[in-house]
């Protein structure tokens, strides 16, 4: 029997991808941008393994298949935002996943401040949808689509501004597309959603909002996402309480300014989300509120069934 070839001195094994490593770059392809902190909840791994997910990440980064991002912060050491690099997107593309062939690491590298923590905001409430299912057999995600796709296809809407005729091109921040499970047949309930790190004014708030409007009256879901109906939650990450009532009264504002059904304001709902965002607290508890029905909260919900 022969004897294996003996691994020459100081040569390295070569890189191979586990089944550990496989689910954090599935992750990473998913929700496009992760800290690690992210991947344990996206993965459901205890907080306890945070030492362990570094070790994971680190190993992917050093052998080209995450690209790791600082990003920015005003004292300490930067956090690592993680993307995939090239030898990820190949490794994917090669288990079947449709990847973007221009894409180039430096992209990733020049993402500003405020694009940066727009996406992490935007993908702790993503991860947070992904959970629903470990608090109530009632409703689940069915699944999600990132702003980054959405871009692909915008939508353009007419809008009157006074006497002038404007196109709005319409992307929200994600598609979300949840399952009300019942006896009988299940229901699907279609959101799009919008996050708002206070950092849009009356003006451009009440134009984009108009934009909505308009989609839903020439039932623009219909072509964009093949649903009969879809709501809007506004997911206000930044200025709570303060932010959600403005934003309330800026679309209490453009509804009343072409005297809009109630039927449809009560498409749109507005939350000012908590600090640590959970399944539970965001998606089953009372923390929404629609524009003409500001004073008691509800669940999403509940509102949109």
């Amino acid at each position: 029997m022969k004897k294996a070839a003996a691994q020459p001195i100081g040569q390295l094994k070569p890189f191979v991808v586990t089944a550990s490593h496989d689910a954090v770059l599935q992750a990473v392809y998913r929700y496009q941008l992760l800290t690690c902190v992210q991947l344990l909840k996206a993965l459901s791994y205890s907080q306890n393994s945070l030492a362990g997910m570094q070790r994971l990440v680190k190993k992917l980064t050093d052998n080209g298949y995450l690209l790791a991002i600082a990003h920015p912060v005003t004292r300490g050491k930067p956090p690592f935002v993680y993307a995939l690099a090239r030898k990820g997107l190949n490794y994917l593309h090669a288990q079947g996943f449709d990847v973007k062939e221009y894409f180039r690491p430096s992209k990733e590298q020049e993402k500003s401040y405020l694009f940066l923590q727009h996406t992490l905001s935007l993908n702790d409430i993503l991860i947070a949808a992904s959970q629903i299912h470990k608090y109530t057999s009632d409703y689940s995600l069915s699944s999600f689509t990132h702003e980054r796709i959405l871009k692909k296809t915008p939508y353009k809407v007419k809008v009157w501004r006074g006497e002038k005729l404007e196109w709005v091109t319409l992307i929200p921040d994600a598609y979300m597309l949840f399952v009300k499970h019942k006896k009988k047949e299940d229901k699907t309930i279609p959101t799009l959603w919008e996050l708002d790190r206070n950092t849009v004014e009356q003006k451009h708030f009440r134009r984009n909002f108009r934009a909505r409007i308009e989609f839903i009256k020439e039932e623009g879901y219909k072509s964009l996402l093949g649903t009969p109906t879809v709501t809007f939650a506004y997911a206000v990450a930044q200025g709570g309480v303060k932010r959600r009532n403005e934003i309330l009264a800026w679309q209490r504002k453009e509804l009343a300014a072409t005297k809009e059904k109630r039927w449809l304001a009560n498409l749109f709902l507005v939350c000012a989300l908590q600090k640590d965002i959970d399944a539970k607290g965001l998606f089953l508890e009372p923390c929404w509120y629609t524009p003409f029905e500001d004073k008691k909260p509800v669940s999403i919900f509940d509102k949109i069934l």
